[in-house]
């Protein structure tokens, strides 16, 4: 089985639904790290935050697999969920960035990977420097597009642009992930599987277009072909937070064992449905998973 380099920022966060107040610790990496441990797939964590926050790193299911390099700030994320889609968000906008240096001073030895897991969530998250390093040792490289569409606006709310240098990103990645809104909001003219077309043109091989309860979307350039997965009923939905993370961290896995995209999709769908039903992240099984009907 593949092992994963998985990098991005941990976050302090504070969630509100359903009338309730939390706080967690939050960041893409957090939320996928229990989706590579409790399926018992090997992956180190690269991630970011003040060394006045290090307790932080006590909430992962395996510290040892995890890596930080220390910055001057923790990124810090409220969301208040208005529905199961929509939220206001605000943040700290921390500008800690893991470079190419702070990459080569951990003594990360590419060569032990199969994959990489990109996790910006902020467009200063990511290293231009550092993405063509990682571009040009051969190894696939997955992005998530949602923190590269974050710009800071009044009383640190968080608002949507299209940043200047994304067609220079995505020149550099395999496979991207984004949710219908997202794509809707680049491409507000397109229907979601076209939006996946034209950004499958920059660069990405593959697109993968979540779409909560209507499933996800699925463009592979190699094939010019389109796929709609259908997503699971989910019994109860307890916490979306860190779903679409809980997803791409259970596509790419069944992606490095060369499954096609709708394997790959049923097998995601699967396992954010059932990280739906859980206060917190994912803590199920792959016999749970290969279970659900």
């Amino acid at each position: 089985m593949a092992k994963f380099l998985i990098i991005g920022p941990i976050t302090k966060d504070v969630n509100i639904y359903n009338g309730i107040t939390e706080s967690a610790v939050g960041g893409a990496v957090y939320y996928e790290s229990f989706v590579f441990e409790n399926l018992n797939v090997d992956h180190v964590i690269l991630t970011t935050l003040n060394m006045e926050d290090w307790n932080l790193l006590n909430d992962f299911p395996n510290k040892d697999n995890v890596l930080a390099v220390i910055k001057d700030e923790t990124l810090i994320f409220e969301n208040e969920y208005l529905n199961d889609s929509q939220r206001i968000q605000k943040s700290n906008f921390a500008n800690i960035p893991i470079t190419l240096s702070n990459f080569n001073a951990v003594n990360v030895d590419i060569d032990e990977f199969d994959a990489i897991l990109l996790n910006p969530l902020v467009l200063t998250d990511l290293d231009m420097d550092l993405l063509r390093y990682l571009n040009e040792s051969g190894l696939p490289v997955f992005l998530s597009l949602q923190g590269l569409l974050r710009e800071k606006s009044e009383g640190g709310r968080v608002r949507q642009v299209k940043p200047n240098v994304l067609e220079d990103i995505l020149d550099y990645v395999d496979v991207l992930f984004l949710d219908v809104y997202e794509a809707q909001f680049l491409y507000p003219d397109l229907s979601a599987g076209d939006a996946a077309r034209e950004l499958a043109s920059l660069g990405p091989n593959e697109v993968i277009i979540t779409q909560n309860k209507e499933g996800s979307l699925i463009y592979r350039n190699d094939e010019d072909k389109l796929y709609d997965i259908d997503a699971y009923d989910v019994k109860e939905k307890i916490s979306p937070t860190g779903a679409g993370d809980t997803y791409m961290a259970a596509y790419v896995i069944k992606h490095m064992e060369n499954e096609d995209a709708a394997k790959c999709a049923d097998f995601a769908s699967k396992v954010a449905a059932l990280k739906l039903e859980t206060e917190g992240p994912f803590d199920k099984t792959w016999d749970d998973v290969l279970n659900l009907k």
